[in-house]
């Protein structure tokens, strides 16, 4: 029970309990005030509360990390009495948010504000419902009441430009793993080499298995009017163990941040891009073009947590069938091993492109990786790595890629 009911219940009595004990008309007449006085602020607060309303519109009912949404707030007073000192708030799940008036309604009246809704971090949020809130004069009794109008918000997570950002190419087509972005529509076998674990069966080549008894394949020109990757997978690494750092400075966030910009990218310039992870549960978009399919993966971009138990290195090997010659692999990942190596070698045996964006774990307050960026370049990876606090255009800068 609120301060001010417990003394507007204690101040009656006491002057009752006095005008009886010494038998004063002055005491008793006190009382009957204090008694009148609390009934008036009672009723103050329980007619002041009755008609009011309001409505609320926004721009739209979703924006992403670091914008804005425009809100216009309504609020009407469909009652003959007027309303003084009406406090308005909006109850909201947003981080930040905060969206508080307080006016004086005149009969039969609305009054109207604008203001803007600040996006900080992107995820799922409520906004509402309006809370009105009045006070007697004297501050004895206060009544609110909600006014249920509630709306659902994504925050998709933001998707800063990557002008210096290009797909790996390789225009040199070799054998097993040093071959990358090649079609194999050339008509005639060039040459054959030793089977490698992930190259399928239809290209082996049996006169030569059964002259050096070791299977072999075969390698085909490349039709090199055609090196642009037709398929681009971002795999996303939130095992829950390797994440580092806390809230928007954490590698969790930077690393979605990071993919949502890659999506947004290749969608922009018509490139088919799908998405895997593996989070609070799995996720997977086969690569499509469209916007409609962007904002299908920046929505579970938007609602992903870090806290899968399957790791990257896990997750390559059960997609290999999907990883063909005309494929690009953009793993992003606070935790690069020799594991996610391996994982990878199977892709490129496959004909596949990979590339990894390593999240410097030490930068975050981390420990210092297991692998370096020379050991990722010898095994013939396109390597970028962001540390903390690093922009991401400078940091994806094509210019800079480290490679073999």
């Amino acid at each position: 029970m609120k301060r001010q009911v417990v003394l507007a219940i204690i101040i009656p009595v006491v002057i009752l309990a006095v005008a009886l004990a010494i038998g004063s008309v002055l005491m008793l007449r006190l009382f009957a005030t204090a008694v009148l006085v609390l009934t008036l602020s009672y009723l103050w607060v329980r007619i002041s509360i009755r008609g009011i309303a309001s409505q609320v519109t926004r721009s739209a009912e979703h924006c992403q990390a670091g914008g804005c949404l425009d809100e216009e707030v309504t609020v009407f007073n469909s009652s003959r009495i007027p309303k003084f000192l009406v406090k308005v708030e909006e109850e909201s799940s947003l981080p930040g948010r905060h969206n508080m008036a307080v006016l004086n309604l005149p009969s039969r009246s609305s009054y109207r504000w604008q203001t803007q809704v600040y996006c900080q971090r992107r995820g799922r949020y409520t906004l509402g419902p309006q809370i009105a809130s009045v006070t007697d004069p004297f501050g004895f009794f206060s009544l609110s009441r909600s006014m249920e109008q509630t709306d659902t918000i994504i925050v998709y997570p933001a998707t800063p430009e990557l002008p210096f950002f290009q797909p790996p190419f390789h225009h040199e087509p070799g054998p097993g793993s040093s071959r990358w972005l090649i079609s194999e529509s050339g008509p005639n076998a060039a040459r054959v080499r030793e089977y490698a674990s992930g190259d399928t069966l239809n290209r082996i080549h049996w006169r030569s298995t059964a002259h050096t008894r070791r299977l072999m394949v075969k390698e085909f020109d490349a039709d090199r009017s055609n090196y642009a990757a037709k398929n681009t997978w971002i795999v996303l690494d939130m095992h829950q163990d390797f994440q580092v750092g806390d809230g928007d400075e954490g590698t969790e966030e930077y690393g979605i941040t990071v993919a949502a910009s890659l999506i947004k990218k290749y969608v922009d310039i018509g490139q088919k891009v799908g998405l895997i992870a593996a989070g609070d549960q799995s996720y997977r978009f086969p690569p499509e073009t469209g916007s409609q399919h962007l904002w299908k993966m920046l929505e579970v971009l938007a609602l992903v947590k870090a806290t899968g138990e399957t790791t990257v290195e896990r997750l390559i090997p059960q997609e290999i069938e999907s990883f063909g010659i005309n494929s690009v692999i953009i793993v992003i990942t606070p935790a690069a091993n020799e594991r996610l190596v391996a994982a990878l070698h199977q892709a490129k045996n496959r004909g596949a492109v990979a590339m990894i964006i390593s999240l410097d774990a030490a930068s975050f307050g981390g420990e210092v990786g297991r692998i370096t960026a020379a050991s990722l370049v010898s095994s013939g990876f396109h390597f970028h790595t962001i540390k903390q606090g690093e922009e991401l255009s400078k940091a994806l800068d094509s210019g800079t890629l480290i490679r073999r």
